[in-house]
């Protein structure tokens, strides 16, 4: 999916993100998702691999998302509000070796991380959380350090990324039984967020207001994918 890069190509100082006292322009979103793909490569991602993705809205979880696409893997959204068996089965099923967390919830991820195929925990600290962090023995990476990192010139541009290609990994509400993984590719969000977009009739000036869950695909959708584009 190249419609972050293209944004902040064409508007590189326009403000992107305001989450407190935090603004993130459109060209350092764009930065660092692509040094966060780069870190992923470097810890043995390939294409086609699941990351979870265990957080609440923030800066993080949208670097985190669209550096997943550019690293080629494939986003498995997680709700942040699962405990351990919703969360082992979501990741059993997925198949992820990946997860991003926020640190408040590294617990969860500790007590069930053996029976799954995780390899890589990335934690995420998130300074307006109102709870402390607790002490994990799990072996982590930070993920500020990790989105900070130079990539070093990694040709991102040269992996090969097909319309076709699966990007999400999208797991249903399961109101009636287990949920079920549904499988979006690039060209689905892509068309899904210009289709929005334009019922909307926004404007590049338009502000939105993010409260809709972005590990649910229609907050996925309509509050984070769709105002990029």
């Amino acid at each position: 999916m190249a419609i972050l890069s293209q944004v902040a190509e064409d508007q590189p100082k326009k403000t992107a993100i305001t989450y407190g006292s935090q603004k993130f322009t459109y060209k350092e979103l764009d930065e660092f998702s692509s040094r966060f793909a780069c870190a992923l490569i470097d810890l043995g991602v390939v294409k086609g691999d699941r990351v979870a993705l265990f957080l609440r809205n923030s800066p993080q979880f949208v670097i985190a998302y669209f550096g997943v696409l550019k690293a080629d893997a494939v986003v498995t959204a997680v709700n942040p509000l699962y405990r351990e068996e919703e969360l082992k089965c979501q990741l059993c099923d997925s198949g992820a070796r990946t997860i991003v967390v926020l640190d408040v919830l590294c617990p969860i991820v500790e007590k069930i991380k053996d029976q799954t195929l995780l390899k890589n925990v990335i934690v995420v600290t998130d300074s307006y959380s109102k709870r402390t962090a607790n002490k994990t023995s799990l072996d982590v990476l930070n993920f500020g350090n990790l989105s900070k990192k130079e990539d070093e010139g990694k040709p991102l541009d040269l992996l090969l990324k097909l319309e076709e290609d699966l990007a999400v990994l999208q797991y249903t509400g399961g109101t009636t039984g287990t949920p079920k993984g549904v499988m979006l590719t690039h060209v689905n969000l892509v068309s899904n967020a210009l289709a929005f977009a334009s019922w909307l009739k926004g404007t590049s000036s338009d502000v939105f207001l993010s409260v809709l869950p972005f590990f649910h695909v229609y907050g996925m959708m309509a509050s984070m994918i769709t105002p990029v584009s």
